[in-house]
């Protein structure tokens, strides 16, 4: 079934925004806040009232609410399991809870898968049915589409974020110690750069004016690179995608990245055969990805 129209809201661990489709073309209104807005006792209620501003605001009575979230979900896809970024949505079923009030079927999905598929149908991974997705940006988001599809775990899969690292003890936000997240996300950036003294846009622009900031980069990069050939090497995809707001950073060293992704790579396979793109949507892959969620669900 193709939603004749629908209202998306992808969340993520610093924005949100809001947008919706109709008969398949995304419309160019959106709203946006800082996610901070959900982080209060009701959520529910804070995100209900800020979908419900957009279908007022735009006249729409969508066939259904699509929400991506930077969430682990049970395999009902409703409960939400663990939430670091906004722990307030934990052990809430949200799509029944924000679709009661919204008085529309209101679907959850995985934020990463959501950009994921949009990607697939319409943008970087496009033509491809087996895709290796890894997003850099608060954090680190991965999913895999098998034929087409989410590969879904039992309940959670490719968290690619949480294998561990450099055994260094540093905390990630998972309380785990040692994740991927801990060293290569979007909070090390920000740490990075107010060490030293670097508006953190600059970052990978200005490096070589710190040495020790230079080095610290270059094991960022190179344990970001890592985390990518070991999924690879593990899942074989027919192209791996990669994306998130790191690597589309000014001076992000998009090349010698991909150089440590292919050097670790098992030969000759997946080596020879290692394909790689950059998503190129950006969030309005999510709408995308939410007509496909739709698809895929309901038949």
């Amino acid at each position: 079934m193709i939603p004749a129209s629908l209202v998306v809201a992808d969340i993520g661990g610093t924005h949100l925004r809001i947008g919706h489709a109709t008969r398949g073309e995304a419309a160019p209104e959106t709203s946006a806040a800082r996610t901070d807005v959900l982080r209060v006792p009701d959520p529910v209620a804070a995100l209900a009232e800020l979908l419900d501003s957009h279908l007022r605001r735009h006249h729409l009575k969508p066939d259904a609410v699509v929400i991506g979230l930077p969430v682990s979900l049970a395999r009902d896809l409703d409960l939400v399991l663990s939430s670091p970024n906004v722990p307030q949505l934990e052990g809430l079923r949200l799509g029944e809870l924000v679709g009661g009030r919204l008085g529309r079927p209101t679907l959850l999905e995985r934020d990463v898968i959501l950009h994921l598929l949009g990607e697939a149908c319409a943008g970087g991974g496009l033509g491809f049915q087996d895709v290796l997705g890894v997003f850099f940006g608060t954090g680190v988001g991965a999913a895999y589409l098998e034929g087409g599809r989410p590969h879904r775990g039992h309940p959670v899969s490719v968290e690619l974020g949480h294998i561990p690292v450099r055994a260094e003890g540093r905390r990630c936000v998972c309380g785990n110690t040692d994740c991927l997240e801990a060293y290569a996300c979007g909070h090390t950036l920000r740490d990075l750069a107010a060490g030293a003294g670097l508006p953190v846009g600059e970052i990978f622009l200005r490096h070589a004016e710190h040495p020790a900031l230079k080095g610290a980069l270059a094991d960022f990069v190179r344990d970001q690179a890592y985390a990518v050939a070991t999924a690879v090497n593990l899942l074989g995809p027919e192209v791996t995608l990669i994306g998130g707001g790191i690597p589309d950073m000014p001076g992000y060293p998009r090349a010698a990245f991909v150089g440590v992704v292919r050097e670790h790579l098992r030969r000759p396979q997946p080596h020879d055969s290692f394909q790689q793109r950059w998503a190129s949507l950006g969030w309005r892959a999510s709408l995308h990805g939410a007509q496909r969620v739709v698809e895929q669900r309901w038949g």
